[in-house]
């Protein structure tokens, strides 16, 4: 089954289980204004009321369709697409700030990532920030598994299995400098990897 099929089909119990947004998010966007992009928004977990337009993307019409639902009950105005996240349909240098969190990890394919990756580099204007996070490695329920492996999710009726590649630091690191990226910081703890980049000016 596809990860597009995967995530529709998972999208209703995920939302009952992804709820409250990330400290980090909460920490990194806490002064920032303008156009936000949330890539790979879920179901709009990471929404949080903020001085300017967060924009939601997601390539699961399912997520989508509760992420709509939540920035209701939130009171938080965001516009949402549905759209592959190697393809995004905003101009150059369009965004302030952008979150990515725990998505690159589930996209299929070294090349994919790391056009994703140069699209999230094109719409975010210099001098600005991304917060991106990925699963590590080290993550106890996954130091055993391959780095591309995948990952099982049981509903009331069949058992899925989510994509994901496992990144160890130095990795991660290399590839957002290759992108053009500038590395503000990058932690690991025994789950994440936690980077903050900048997009250096023109």
């Amino acid at each position: 089954m596809n990860q597009q099929k995967v995530w529709n089909k998972i999208a209703l119990e995920w939302n009952k289980f992804r709820i409250k947004p990330l400290k980090e998010v909460q920490e990194f966007l806490k002064n920032k204004k303008g156009n936000i992009l949330d890539l790979g928004c879920g179901t709009g977990r990471n929404f949080i009321k903020i001085n300017g337009l967060i924009y939601g993307i997601d390539f699961s019409s399912e997520m989508i369709k509760f992420a709509k639902i939540n920035a209701e009950k939130k009171d938080i105005k965001v516009e949402t697409s549905i759209s592959s996240l190697e393809n995004l349909p905003f101009e150059n240098n369009f965004f302030n700030s952008t979150i990515f969190i725990a998505t690159l990890h589930c996209i299929e394919t070294k090349e994919k990532r790391k056009k994703t990756l140069k699209e999230l580099f094109r719409v975010l204007k210099p001098n600005s920030e991304c917060l991106i996070t990925v699963w590590s490695k080290k993550h106890p329920k996954l130091m055993k598994h391959p780095k591309d492996a995948t990952v099982s999710w049981k509903t009331k009726t069949e058992e899925l299995q989510r994509y994901y590649y496992l990144y160890d630091k130095k990795e991660l690191e290399e590839l957002l400098k290759k992108v053009g990226f500038e590395i503000i910081s990058i932690k690991e703890d025994n789950k994440n990897i936690i980077t903050i980049v900048k997009k250096p000016k023109n």
